[in-house]
């Protein structure tokens, strides 16, 4: 049996032996169940256990393996946190603080993934985008963008760039790997992100003008 939700509360029914499971609690890792099933039904529950496990080793630990990320955000206390949880599941982790330290480490670390705050000093995110598209020295990464406010000048000039996925403030260190796995499978397939100004807004980007 594989339960494939870590929502609180949620219950997954299956009606062929009226075996109900209720998702306790979940944390990265770690699940814990409620089964509610007729007294004739025997209930295994190390095996389900065990599935779980190897659901979340999946999830997270395979999938996160030697990815290379790269956040850039003036929040030091957000980046440690965040750079100790994507780094417990495998990914290799930069930081910079400022948009000028993050253009330098594009150019050395040479990242998969970029989170970037598009209000970081010493640049902005759009002044670090825009280094990004146009020096041919640096390898392009999937950009994922992490913003608290709905500054509409700000999100009209990151639409000329591409962005692979927008995530508003405050995101937990937990749906942040989530969107990094999303991206991870673009990475093993092979895609690598267009250098030109995108075609066209991404799709988040332009809910908010």
């Amino acid at each position: 049996m594989l339960v494939l939700t870590r929502k609180v509360g949620e219950k997954v029914v299956v009606p062929q032996c009226q075996l109900t499971v209720t998702i306790l609690d979940a944390t990265p890792g770690r699940v814990r169940l409620g089964i509610s099933a007729p007294a004739n039904l025997v209930v295994h529950r190390s095996e389900v256990c065990e599935r779980i496990r190897a659901g979340a080793a999946f999830d997270y630990g395979e999938a996160m393996m030697s990815v290379r990320i790269l956040i850039a955000d003036s929040d030091e206390f957000l980046m440690a946190t965040y750079r100790e949880h994507l780094s417990h599941h495998g990914a290799v982790v930069s930081t910079a603080t400022t948009g000028l330290a993050c253009i330098d480490r594009l150019r050395e670390f040479t990242p998969d993934v970029l989170v970037l705050d598009p209000a970081i000093l010493w640049g902005g995110g759009d002044g670090v985008l825009a280094v990004m598209h146009e020096e041919l020295t640096i390898r392009p990464p999937f950009v994922l963008l992490l913003t608290r406010g709905a500054d509409r000048s700000l999100l009209y000039r990151l639409s000329s760039f591409r962005v692979d996925d927008y995530q508003a403030k405050p995101l937990s260190p937990t749906r942040l790997t989530e969107r990094i796995c999303m991206l991870r499978r673009s990475i093993n397939m092979g895609a690598i992100p267009d250098r030109e100004v995108a075609p066209r807004r991404s799709p988040a980007l332009a809910i908010k003008l």
